[in-house]
Parts: structure tokens; C-alpha cells; sequence
């Protein structure tokens, strides 16, 4: 059937776009599990496209997260075979340590897993000592200023570590945002995969082997990162990220009463929704092997089927999860459909 207009596309596609924050419709329409967390998001970095979220621009402590914006701001700062000799203060930290001793000599590299894979609060703290000229304040100032950079507006940072502080909160949104920016790091990356890494002896000769405190990692399926926290403020926080099939998922869930089954939860969930692109073509053409649970809104031969299917993505962007007519890509899309079905979309 040739068509002169998109207007048969458009109507076959428009319900396969939602609201920012609303669950997905359309063929697969299946809601999102219900999460212990009260805020949290899932996003598909494969498509640049926020699936589901909850609450996620609400202010809340983020606990541990926090190192991963510490880490960003060490390597931007700092060599990982930079020499640092452990400061007195940072052995009588609360929270999780890595049972560092003052005096001691460890490299960027060795705090940076001490912190990531540990979560020590005391190696994030030396950390920050080191690049801020030792003043964990200055430290601060510069992860503040990367929020900035990144456009973190709901975040502020009061230390390195993530402990609970009436200035030191986050967003999931935001977490999201911090995630999607350290994923261009590797070191990050790497860090985020490590399950169990021995270390340096303490003083005494006593091995020290740290376990990644993100549980996920070596158990749940494609978990490759990333962060972990949890305080009393914060209570459970993760961000999530996963990969399966080519297809990355990030996720954050905050003030969980457990952060790892969320994670879980949304994550599964997110992996049986359909691309962006399956969303925009599913309607096209009939599946192989049994027809589509619907009827296909265009007439296409099986030559036009076999393009469909081997065409290329669309140009890197962020997609907004908004209506179709309200898309800004719309222009483009339809430009895209054009250009790739000469005389079956209209010129």
C-alpha cells in the first residue's frame, strides 16, 4: 500500500512513547515491579532512553554513591601511581573501612579499589586529602564543581565519603546522570567489575582481601558495577549497571529496604521491554514465525520487511519517553523513514 503522508506511521506508533516518569505502553505493555526504594529510575544506555522512573528528581542522602563521584574527580586530578602515606584522622572514621593504618604508604590506584570495592570511607577521605592539597574541604569544593559541570542540580556534596550530612544529597535522576558519566571512565568501569581482590599486608603481615560490597556482581546476570551505600539517613542505595546482549541497563534505587532485590526487580523488567527502534518498527511488519499480536498498520512486501530490519539507528541524541507529537526528534525521524523507504513513506 503506498502512502503520501506519515500519518498512518505516526498513528501505528504513537502510543509507544510515554511520559517521563510513566511506565512504557504499547504492545508489551507491562507495569513496573513495585520497589521497596521511594525513588528510583531505569534507563537504557543502548538507546539513551529513560524507561521508568520514580520520584526521581527528589532530594534524598545518597551514602556511598558518593564515591563515585570521588573517583571521577581523583582521576581527573591525580596519577594512580601517586604514592600517599595514610593520614592519622581518617583511621577513626564511622562507617565501613578498609582498616587503614596512619603511616602507611598505598598508591591512587590501590585507595581507588580500597574505596570502590570496600567502600572504604577512610580511603575516600585519603583520597580526598591527597588531591586536595590535604584539605578535604578543598576536595569538596572540586566535587561540587563537577556537579556543576555535569549539571547535577539536585546534588551537593559534604564529603568524600557519603556520610549523612544535612548538605550531602543527591537525585536519582542526578545518580543517573553521575552514572552515565563515569562509564566513560575505565578505571571506573574496571573497578565496578571487580568481585574479590587481595591487597597489601597491614603493618602486622595480616592479608587483607576485600569483596565487592555490590552483591550483584559474579550473581545476578550481565552486573557489572556499580556502587553500593548505605547509612542511616540514606538507608540502601545502588546503582546499578548491566549488560546483556549488547543492551546496557543503568539503575538507581535509593532509600531501599533492599537495594540488591530492587535492582533486581527493575532490571529484569527493563530487559523485557522492547527498544526504542523495536517500538518504532514492531507495528511495521509481522513477526517471523506466527504473525504479530497485532495487525500491521502498513502493507509491506517482504523486501521492504528485510530493510526495515537492517536499518541503521538513528543519530546518537537523548530521547525524551514523551508522546510522539510532542518528540523533538520528530522532524528527524520522519526525514530517517523517508530516506530509508523511498516511495513507500512519501517523499
Amino acid at each position: 500500500m503506498m502512502l503520501t503522508s506519515l500519518a498512518s506511521i505516526a498513528l501505528a506508533t504513537s502510543l509507544l512513547v510515554t511520559p517521563l516518569g510513566a511506565q512504557p505502553v504499547g504492545i508489551d505493555a507491562v507495569e513496573p515491579p513495585t520497589l521497596t526504594a521511594d525513588r528510583w529510575i531505569v534507563y537504557d544506555a543502548q538507546e539513551d532512553v529513560v524507561l521508568a522512573s520514580w520520584n526521581a528528581n527528589d532530594r534524598a542522602p545518597m551514602a556511598s554513591v558518593t564515591k563515585v563521584m570521588t573517583s571521577i574527580v581523583v582521576l581527573e586530578n591525580a596519577d594512580l601511581s601517586d604514592v600517599v602515606t595514610i593520614p592519622p584522622f581518617v583511621t577513626d572514621l564511622r562507617g565501613s573501612t578498609a582498616g587503614l593504618v596512619a603511616g602507611e604508604e598505598w598508591t591512587v590506584g590501590d585507595l581507588m579499589i580500597a574505596m570502590m570495592v570496600r567502600s572504604g570511607n577512610d580511603a575516600a577521605y585519603t583520597l580526598g586529602w591527597h588531591v586536595g592539597g590535604q584539605s578535604t574541604a578543598a576536595f569538596v569544593d572540586l566535587m561540587n564543581a563537577k556537579a556543576t559541570e555535569l549539571g547535577l542540580d539536585d546534588t551537593s556534596f559534604a564529603n568524600p565519603a557519603g556520610l549523612d550530612a544535612e548538605d550531602h544529597y543527591s537525585s536519582a535522576n542526578d545518580l543517573l546522570a553521575l552514572t552515565i558519566a563515569a562509564e566513560e571512565y575505565p578505571d571506573i568501569r574496571r573497578l565496578g567489575r571487580i568481585k574479590t581482590v587481595t591487597m597489601q599486608p597491614d603493618p602486622n603481615g595480616r592479608e587483607r582481601v576485600f569483596s565487592n560490597t555490590n552483591r550483584l556482581v559474579g550473581s545476578f546476570p550481565g552486573s557489572v558495577g556499580l556502587k553500593t551505600g548505605d547509612t542511616p539517613w540514606a538507608d540502601k542505595v545502588l546503582i546499578g549497571v548491566t549488560e546483556r546482549a549488547g543492551r546496557p541497563i543503568y539503575s538507581v534505587v535509593m532509600h531501599s529496604d533492599d537495594h540488591f532485590a530492587d535492582t533486581r526487580e527493575i532490571v529484569e523488567w527493563a530487559y523485557g521491554t522492547y527498544s526504542i527502534r523495536d517500538r518504532w518498527m514492531r507495528p511495521l511488519y509481522s513477526e517471523e514465525g506466527g504473525g504479530s499480536p497485532v495487525t500491521p498498520a502498513i502493507e509491506l512486501t517482504a523486501s521492504h520487511e528485510r530493510r526495515l530490519r537492517n536499518m541503521s539507528s538513528l543519530d546518537d541524541g537523548r530521547w525524551n519517553t514523551s508522546s510522539l507529537e510532542d518528540l523533538p526528534k520528530s522532524a528527524v525521524i520522519g526525514r530517517w523513514i523517508r530516506e530509508a523507504l523511498p516511495g513507500i513513506a512519501g517523499g
